[in-house]
């Protein structure tokens, strides 16, 4: 039986410990919550967000747990290993929860299956809600485009070439997205060659493809298409002035060498609005979807107005899935005064900024009793420790801090992504391997529970790689080789796992021959946190490594 969303709601959060005293709390009584549960009434957005908040549930995540078709997120993994009898019903239109547009995808993924399209085996997962499905789309699109643009003769001209590196040099990047970084680090090399290749050029990336053949990158593959990156290099040795001939004035490309400013929003409302205009979506339409005119330009100007119900309505309209609320509703861009909606990002910030941001968010959860700030506030407590404090993973300090962390996490009974999260500072406490034994098992309990989509390597070897550490430099040989054992993932397809994980993994491997007192491990390690920073074209996490390491070099 389908739960409804209120249900699902509810089941989270006895499972997670919130009384219905700490929603009230939040402003939402336990009549109107309950009656809300029972699907008597509806709830603003707003309201709902609130819960979410404190529940530190996502929209994706909520979407998986009712099991509903309009809340589903459809991934390229779920479009070629789905059971071929439901994908054929879905474009059939089996449920009329689906749009036009979805059925649309269904249809070409059955042309894709009908020809024997290779499968992916390997689980998708969200990196601050990108799906990876969408980072290989992303790849492919780019991909794509220097295949024809740059690579085929005909098509080479200085309107192309500009075209193609600026658009890839402007995508939005986190730091273990290192195939788009790297990507970037060609195009910037390339854009550096407008008036002929230069020594330091052929230098740098001669370094950089180095590092990428070293990963196991130079030839850059996603699901559908391959590139390989010292044959461009090497094409454009041999014909850079084809690259840049002057333009024809009656072939213009859009240019993206500066960016329009970034839409302000002030809350979810305005959102809406850009996204209807932006997808030329007349108010006509959005009546016939079931939302009236006046509720519309309500929720435009009112950041309570918009219904639950209305909500999904626009969903369907506007084909978002429950992935896209959580990027654009909670993008950094939100004015955030006096809001719970605010996600703050640790990529973002500066070290130095870690300590003010946690005591921040320690003020504002014994202000509002959110349990998202509280998980914020351990983030950025431990961040601020490892990369501001000299030998902080070695103190009691970190060992305080990962108890407090455990406590709270050991006495829910499912977890989410943002707990996932903070579950990487949770074992730095346990001084013996059986601590660490029954830590694994509650580990696999609770990745049980959850949609693998969430989960996958990376997530395992984030959550056991700081107490591995804490324990190598601390000499405790027995408990480190209990977490190298634990933390072990079943083998993969290295072309099937981003290159960021694959590094991961490496760092393991490096690790488990440290401990072992394996000769050139330690230089290993530094050549492996050099080609990140080569890879990445960023020093900030490897000087942060760097100054954790410090005692390993000094030994």
């Amino acid at each position: 039986m389908l739960k409804t969303i209120g249900q699902v709601i509810n089941d989270v959060r006895r499972e997670k410990h919130i009384s219905l005293a700490q929603i009230a709390d939040l402003g939402i009584s336990k009549s109107r919550y309950y009656r809300f549960i029972d699907g008597e009434i509806d709830m603003p957005m707003f309201d709902i967000m609130t819960i979410m908040d404190a529940l530190t549930l996502s929209f994706a995540e909520l979407g998986q747990l009712t099991n509903k078709a309009c809340l589903q997120d459809i991934t390229l993994h779920w479009l070629l290993t789905t059971d071929i009898a439901e994908l054929t019903d879905r474009a059939n239109g089996s449920d009329e929860q689906d749009t036009d547009f979805r059925r649309l995808i269904f249809v070409y993924a059955l042309a894709l299956r009908e020809d024997n399209i290779n499968r992916d085996q390997d689980e998708a997962i969200f990196q601050n809600f990108l799906n990876s499905d969408i980072y290989d789309l992303v790849l492919t699109i780019h991909m794509a485009a220097i295949d024809k643009l740059l690579l085929q003769p005909e098509n080479r001209s200085y309107n192309s070439t500009m075209f193609v590196i600026e658009t890839i040099l402007n995508q939005y990047t986190e730091p273990q997205y290192m195939e788009l970084r790297l990507l970037q680090q060609v195009m910037q090399l390339l854009k550096t060659t407008t008036d002929g290749v230069t020594f330091t050029t052929t230098n740098r990336m001669t370094t950089l493809l180095l590092s990428a053949k070293t990963h196991q990158i130079a030839v850059m593959t996603t699901r559908l298409m391959s590139l390989d990156l010292s044959a461009l290099w090497t094409e454009f040795q041999v014909g850079a002035s084809k690259f840049w001939v002057k333009p024809n004035e009656h072939v213009q490309l859009p240019k993206f060498s500066t960016l329009p400013p970034e839409e302000m929003f002030n809350h979810y409302g305005d959102v809406f609005r850009w996204i209807i205009k932006q997808k030329h979506v007349t108010p006509g339409m959005v009546v016939d979807a079931g939302v009236s005119t006046y509720k519309l330009y309500k929720a435009y100007n009112e950041n309570g107005y918009l219904q639950l119900e209305e909500l999904l309505k626009l969903m369907h309209l506007l084909d978002l899935m429950p992935s896209d609320i959580d990027v654009v509703l909670r993008r950094r861009l939100i004015n955030v005064t006096n809001s719970t909606w605010y996600q703050y990002s640790w990529q973002h910030i500066q070290p130095l900024g870690y300590d003010a941001l946690a005591r921040s968010m320690q003020l504002k959860y014994e202000t509002d009793h959110q349990r998202k700030d509280l998980e914020a506030y351990f983030e950025f407590k431990a961040l601020d420790g490892l990369f501001v404090h000299q030998n902080w993973l070695q103190s009691p300090a970190a060992a305080e801090l990962s108890k407090t962390i455990s406590d709270e996490l050991m006495a829910m009974e499912t977890w989410t992504y943002a707990e996932f999260r903070v579950a990487r500072y949770a074992m730095l406490h346990i001084e013996n391997p059986a601590g660490i034994q029954m830590w694994a098992q509650l580990l696999n309990r609770a990745m049980r529970k959850v949609d693998q989509r969430y989960i996958n390597r990376n997530t395992v070897l984030d959550i056991f790689e700081w107490p591995l550490l804490r324990a190598i430099l601390l000499g405790k040989r027995e408990l480190a080789e209990t977490l190298l054992q634990v933390a072990q993932v079943p083998d993969t397809d290295p072309a099937d796992v981003m290159v960021f994980g694959r590094g991961q993994q490496r760092l393991f491997d490096i690790y488990a021959a440290i401990l072992h007192d394996h000769p050139h491990a330690r230089r290993d390690l530094q050549e492996h946190l050099s080609d990140f920073v080569v890879l990445a074209g960023d020093r900030k996490f490897s000087d942060a490594y760097q100054k954790i390491l410090r005692p390993l070099w000094e030994e």
